[in-house]
């Protein structure tokens, strides 16, 4: 079965295409950048590729390729993203009336998917053992493309006062240089991401899902800030959703606008468990969906089924 990536141009579409993967790029999608020319090349494409099954985490720039490709009678999965607990995303609301299997990560998001299947956060399921030690501090605000400069001033305050490890690494993104006792970058490799996050002592990150779930799977128990819609760090709040859920089960230590001793006292006592271990794995689930979808012929009705 052939497989293709459908996402925007950047690392991760250029990680998969250095894996040999075939990887089809559309523009941007969302709320800050929706325009005609990105509707209409997701409906070109859908009419070009005609897919089969298409399995989407809801990005923006997958709903029109995703409605087209249903209206030709692909089978459509939708995987709500870990980071959707309590409320789900608008275009995963959307997807989800019309896709033929819809996989949660939270047993919160039932309530908003009532036909879909529960699973276990699937960045969660190697939570990785704690490991005490290691030098200074890393911090990193992702690859968003709205400036973080509450969590980087934060940091740079908590240098200066001496509550975080020196040396202090911070991953700023696109915000400018940092004054202050800390040495920043704006963005890096992989590989570097991942040795400075496992070497560090003390990590401090935005509630990106990828980059929490590497701090816990590396034995950390981070500090986090959750980016708001109202303070122009993101469209909406729902990093502050996942904050809060990993707060409360004590992964990470979820932080306002200034990082304490008492932050840095709870980030260095890491007490991680799995995460809903009785619940089936996201990947097996939808290796077994796909398989069972792709020996169906086409299906052209557009909306599921009502359920009884």
């Amino acid at each position: 079965m052939e497989r293709t990536w459908l996402t925007s141009e950047g690392v991760a579409a250029t990680r998969l295409r250095g894996r040999g993967e075939r990887v089809l790029a559309l523009p941007r999608l969302d709320r800050g950048s929706a325009g005609p020319r990105s509707v209409l090349a997701g409906v070109l494409l859908a009419l070009r590729e005609r897919p089969r099954v298409v399995v989407t985490s809801g990005a923006g720039l997958a709903v029109p390729f995703c409605l087209i490709s249903r209206l030709l009678g692909a089978r459509i999965v939708h995987v709500e993203t870990m980071a959707r607990v309590t409320s789900g995303s608008s275009t995963g609301r959307l997807l989800a009336r019309f896709a033929d299997a819809v996989l949660v990560q939270w047993p919160e998001l039932a309530r908003v998917y009532p036909h879909a299947e529960v699973c276990r956060p699937s960045l969660l399921e190697d939570v990785g053992a704690p490991r005490p030690g290691g030098t200074g501090t890393f911090v990193t605000v992702g690859s968003h493309d709205q400036p973080f400069t509450r969590l980087l001033d934060a940091v740079v305050g908590a240098a200066r006062d001496g509550v975080l490890p020196q040396p202090v690494l911070v991953q700023r993104g696109v915000a400018p240089e940092l004054d202050g006792p800390v040495r920043s970058v704006d963005f890096m490799p992989r590989e570097e991401f991942e040795r400075a996050m496992d070497s560090a002592e003390v990590v401090v990150a935005h509630v990106g899902a990828g980059a929490v779930a590497s701090s816990i799977r590396a034995g950390k128990r981070p500090l986090i800030f959750a980016r708001r819609g109202a303070l122009a760090e993101h469209v909406d709040d729902h990093q502050l959703q996942l904050a809060e859920k990993l707060d409360e089960l004590e992964l990470a230590v979820l932080v306002g606008d200034r990082i304490t001793t008492d932050h840095v006292a709870a980030a260095r006592h890491v007490t991680a468990a799995p995460v809903h271990p009785d619940l089936p794995r996201v990947a097996d689930r939808l290796r077994e969906i796909v398989t069972d979808l792709v020996g169906r012929p086409r299906s052209f009705r557009l909306l599921r089924p009502t359920r009884p």
